[in-house]
């Protein structure tokens, strides 16, 4: 288990220790680094103010990489060989690593269309497939990440990590597209990206937009999503949002109508 219920049920750690993660994975796949982009909840956070309107930030378990169908690390090793020197072994189709008493989770994801669904082996890594991970790979800004790794060790890397809007693509989908999880973090991540992201909300609302003249396969469906899941208080999205932070909030059905206002600006409605 790597995903909670609500905010607080995330150890305090948990963060950092994604980070350290990230930090140690980074350096040690350089190779790689054309072939990666930073996804998910490590994205999000990255792309966001700190204590952006008010809300209590990003949180994750997970580093999450979208990675090309086709990349190899040829006769130089690969992905699981090079991170398995750092300490990450395989469980249930993921990379797992502890940092102290907190397990930290690799995970990639890729696109192969048509298909929607389903897995694929990518060099030697199980990589699950996506709609809009190509895009994703496509549309990327260099983020400076500083911190320890998982060695303790001070670390400075430059980090790809996708644009907000094929990075709102990807959490709509996650939460209500084909392999939707309808899990209240996802919900939640989609009104922290918009409402705190660093170049200001209506850049990210312009940046979504933009998206549908592009060939993100993902887009119609994220489409689809808020306009079944966000569009009134009483959907799950803005349920689920609202759950997911009740502890961090004195008013509960404002910040449902926040997810709502931010879904009409995403379809310019």
């Amino acid at each position: 288990m790597s995903k909670f219920g609500t905010f607080s049920e995330y150890p305090r750690p948990s963060l950092v220790s994604a980070e350290a993660a990230l930090l140690t994975a980074w350096r040690s796949l350089e190779r790689y680094h054309d072939d990666l982009v930073l996804v998910g909840g490590l994205a999000v956070h990255y792309l966001t103010k700190r204590n952006g309107g008010g809300l209590p930030g990003a949180v994750t378990m997970d580093v999450d990489f979208g990675v090309t169908l086709g990349a190899s690390g040829g006769q130089y090793g690969t992905i699981k060989s090079d991170l398995a020197g750092l300490g990450f072994v395989a469980e249930d189709n993921r990379l797992v690593r502890k940092f102290g008493d907190i397990p930290v989770y690799l995970d990639f994801l890729t696109e192969d269309p048509p298909s929607l669904t389903g897995t694929r082996i990518v060099d030697d890594v199980v990589a699950s497939v996506i709609p809009g991970v190509n895009r994703a790979l496509a549309s990327r800004r260099l983020v400076t990440v500083r911190g320890r790794d998982l060695y303790g060790a001070e670390q400075e890397c430059k980090v790809s990590v996708t644009n907000i809007g094929p990075l709102l693509v990807l959490k709509l989908n996650a939460f209500g597209g084909p392999t939707g999880r309808r899990h209240p973090k996802d919900a939640y991540d989609v009104l922290l990206a918009v409402s705190a992201f660093v170049d200001g909300p209506e850049a990210a609302v312009k940046a979504f937009r933009a998206e549908a003249k592009t060939e993100n396969s993902g887009f119609e469906s994220a489409v689809a999503t808020l306009r079944k899941d966000f569009m009134a208080v009483d959907r799950d999205g803005p349920i689920r949002a609202a759950e997911f932070v009740r502890e961090f909030v004195s008013d509960a059905a404002r910040l449902r109508q926040d997810v709502v206002t931010v879904a009409k600006y995403l379809l310019g409605e």
